[in-house]
C-alpha cells in the first residue's frame, strides 16, 4: 500500500510516495485517496481504507478537514453571496449548518486512476454541481429587509440614517437568518446541473512524491456547489 503524505494548507492537497517496497499499485492507491478526500471534504464521511493510505491521517484530522471546508464555504457565501453588511459570529455559525446540510446532497464519481506517459497521475471526477443559490430570488431577499425595516418601524431614510452601527447589525443579523432559514428550506426543491467533468493530476517530484495539482481541486470545489447557475440545466 502507499502511503500518502498530507500538506498543510488551505486548498486541499496531499502527496504519496512510491518508492515502498512490497505495495500494491499506485494508481489503486491514488484512487482510494482522491475518494476519501473527497468524502472527507464534502460528506464528513471517511473509512479505513482512506486513513490507512494517508500518512500520519487520523480520524480527528479527517473531521477537522471537513469542519474547515464548511467553515470556508460558510464564509464564501455569508460575504460574498449573500447582501449582508454586519454579518456576526451567529450569522457564521447558522451559515455553517445550512452549508453542512446542502454538501450532504454533493454528488459525484471517482473513475480508476491513470498513469500517463509523463509519469504524473491522473483521476477523472464527474460532479453534479448542486443548484440551490438561485432558488433564493432577489425578489424575496429584498421582500424580506422591507419586511424587518417594517417590523422594527423603520420607515424613512431619515430613521435608517439615525441608527447605530450595533442598532443596524441587530437588523442585519436578523435578516441574515431570515435569509438563511429560507436557504435551509429551499433544500428540498435543489437540484444538479449539468455533469463536470473534472481532471485531476498529480506530479512525482525529487522526493518521489505525488502531489495533487491545486488548480484541478480548485475548480472542482468551485463547480460542487452552482452559486451563479451557471451549470443549470
Amino acid at each position: 500500500m502507499r502511503r500518502w503524505r498530507r500538506a498543510l494548507a488551505a486548498a486541499v492537497t496531499a502527496a504519496f510516495l512510491t518508492a515502498l517496497s512490497g505495495c500494491q499499485s499506485t494508481t489503486k492507491d491514488a484512487t482510494v485517496y482522491v475518494k476519501g478526500e473527497l468524502d472527507a471534504t464534502y460528506l464528513g464521511t471517511y473509512d479505513q481504507a482512506y486513513i490507512d493510505v494517508v500518512k500520519d491521517m487520523t480520524e480527528a484530522d479527517a473531521k477537522e478537514q471537513y469542519e474547515n471546508n464548511v467553515k470556508w464555504e460558510a464564509e464564501i457565501l455569508v460575504d460574498n453571496v449573500l447582501p449582508l453588511d454586519m454579518p456576526t459570529d451567529a450569522v457564521y455559525e447558522r451559515a455553517e449548518e445550512v452549508i453542512a446540510k446542502i454538501y450532504s446532497y454533493a454528488k459525484y464519481t471517482v473513475a480508476d486512476a491513470e498513469k500517463l506517459k509523463s509519469g504524473d497521475l491522473a483521476v477523472e471526477v464527474t460532479v453534479s454541481p448542486i443548484e440551490i443559490i438561485p432558488l433564493l430570488t432577489d425578489d424575496f431577499m429584498q421582500q424580506s429587509w422591507y419586511d424587518i425595516l417594517d417590523d422594527n418601524g423603520i420607515e424613512t431614510q431619515d430613521q435608517m440614517d439615525a441608527l447605530s452601527d450595533d442598532e443596524y447589525q441587530v437588523l442585519d443579523e436578523k435578516y441574515a437568518m431570515v435569509l438563511l432559514d429560507e436557504l435551509e428550506r429551499l433544500i428540498d426543491d435543489l437540484t444538479y446541473g449539468e455533469d463536470q467533468v473534472i481532471m485531476l493530476q498529480m506530479k512525482k517530484d525529487s522526493d518521489g512524491y505525488y502531489t495533487l495539482v491545486e488548480s484541478g481541486w480548485q475548480k472542482l470545489d468551485e463547480v460542487m456547489i452552482d452559486y451563479s447557475g451557471t451549470y443549470a440545466k
